[in-house]
């Protein structure tokens, strides 16, 4: 099986005044398809530039990202954003939800964008959105719901378009415990029905509900492993 996601030998540099930083270097990384990975580090740890790298947000100074066994660092802007579009379902810590869009309305947004008919889009947006379990909230602007109910909206968006990774950045941010678990235990669902799943966080209880970590300071990966190991060697 070859892997959905893979960095080979990739760096990104920023130039701050006279000084270089190496926010990713050098890195070599894989992520097979069906896997759950949390890649995990402190601020400054490059964490956020792999997520903007494999969310197709950012191209690197060097080295190659394939994604699904395509070159995407050779990619122009309008060809990132269609891959953006069609294989990669955002889950952001904020829920950046349009707040004079209804649920579905949000729902439906990614796959206006990419071009499917009213009623096409109107059976997909409402098909995730029962799957996470909001079916009686279809109706409701985001101002009436919860803020656990509104990150099920924004994983609901993510899983409208039939993405090839789901990105999780910090998903539980903004939430408390007991409704953090609860879209932990929502990705852990859509994990074992087959979807890929990449989540960013700091934290390392989060952390070890993925099937396996990549843990990174300075730009590298200093670990690579389940959880359990991981805590071990730590």
């Amino acid at each position: 099986m070859k892997p959905l996601i893979e960095f080979e030998n990739l760096s990104k540099i920023y130039q701050m005044g006279d000084t270089e930083v190496r926010a990713v270097d050098n890195m070599s990384i894989k992520i097979m398809p069906g896997e759950f990975l949390a890649i995990v580090g402190q601020s400054g740890s490059g964490k956020s530039t792999c997520m903007n790298i494999i969310g197709c947000l950012d191209v690197p100074t060097s080295g190659k990202y394939h994604l699904d066994g395509q070159d995407v660092s050779l990619l122009n802007d309008n060809e990132l954003a269609e891959i953006r579009n069609k294989m990669v379902g955002f889950i952001f810590q904020q829920y950046n939800l349009l707040p004079k869009l209804s649920v579905l309305g949000n729902v439906e947004l990614p796959l206006l964008y990419g071009g499917l008919s009213t009623h096409d889009r109107r059976i997909r947006a409402t098909e995730v959105i029962k799957k996470v379990g909001l079916g009686d909230k279809i109706g409701n602007l985001p101002s009436q719901l919860s803020g656990g109910q509104q990150q099920r909206v924004s994983v609901a968006r993510a899983l409208a378009g039939n993405p090839s990774v789901l990105l999780a950045d910090e998903p539980t941010g903004a939430l408390d415990s007991k409704t953090g678990k609860e879209v932990l235990d929502l990705l852990t669902k859509l994990h074992s029905e087959g979807n890929t799943v990449v989540l960013i966080t700091h934290d390392n209880e989060i952390a070890s509900k993925a099937q396996r970590i990549i843990r990174l300071e300075d730009g590298h990966v200093v670990y690579s492993g389940p959880p359990i190991q991981e805590v071990t060697a730590k």
